[in-house]
């Protein structure tokens, strides 16, 4: 029984494609193309892959922004070399950029996570490397030192400022997450890659009750994470995230299934 296929089918509102998340991907997708790792995410038709190629392309914006200012700070009158002017221009700097996604990696706010943590350390602090060798490379020719930035932040980057997930969960292996706009919890391994999803507000549930719905999601993913089918379905019903309809026809079907099989083997 392909349970978690069936909500997503099922789901009420489908309204992935005229998300802000969908919107931004279509105008920016095509920054993906310059870079052989990311290629793939730039025709991404999952919602998740797309959040994936988001948190990407909200990187390489931030990596330009971050220059930017570093050039527009060089242009005013005071500049780093002066007296106090590494302050300056750290102090500059940050308050361009106040409004930028990152993620916190220890205690370092990491603004391109497509690079590995050395860089970040530039591009978040020590700003003035970027204006001298070997480091001024990085202004044109990086695609060589990117990396898989799910792998290697993991769980930091999908519950930081670069996705508009909420975190229900987590332990070593797991990290469960909210996206209220696609009513979708996802649960996300180590690697960074999608284990599951589970579509809420099916279409036989006529008004979808969204009170208190961080709560009301915790019995599930207990369920999930315990590897208790039946206690996630009961779940599921009891807390009014899918129809108490489709929970029994999709259990008609196991049981149809079941049956089969035996008959089958006998």
């Amino acid at each position: 029984m392909k349970v978690f296929e069936t909500l997503t089918k099922k789901q009420k509102n489908k309204n992935f494609k005229s998300s802000k998340e969908y919107r931004f991907f279509t105008k920016n997708r095509l920054m993906l193309d310059a870079f052989p790792m990311y290629r793939f995410l730039s025709s991404a038709r999952r919602d998740f892959d797309v959040i994936r190629a988001n948190v990407i392309i909200r990187s390489l914006i931030n990596k330009k922004k971050i220059e930017e200012a570093v050039f527009l700070a060089l242009s005013t009158k005071k500049t780093f070399k002066e007296k106090e002017g590494s302050a300056f221009l750290i102090k500059f700097i940050r308050e361009k950029i106040v409004n930028l996604p990152f993620a916190v990696v220890n205690n370092m706010r990491v603004y391109v996570p497509i690079f590995n943590l050395t860089i970040n350390k530039i591009y978040s602090e020590d700003f003035e490397k970027l204006l001298v060798e070997p480091y001024s490379h990085l202004l044109h020719k990086f695609e060589t030192l990117v990396l898989d930035p799910f792998e290697n932040y993991h769980f930091a980057l999908y519950e930081s400022l670069f996705t508009n997930f909420i975190k229900i969960y987590e332990d070593e292996l797991l990290i469960a997450l909210f996206h209220y706009d696609f009513q979708t919890i996802y649960f996300v391994n180590k690697q960074g890659r999608l284990q599951t999803k589970i579509a809420l507000f099916d279409k036989f549930i006529k008004r979808p009750d969204f009170h208190h719905l961080l709560s009301r999601l915790e019995p599930v993913v207990k369920a999930y994470v315990n590897f208790d089918k039946k206690g996630l379905l009961n779940a599921l019903v009891e807390q009014e995230l899918i129809s108490s309809r489709l929970i029994e026809r999709l259990r008609r079907k196991e049981q149809t299934f079941r049956s089969f099989l035996r008959h089958k083997i006998e």
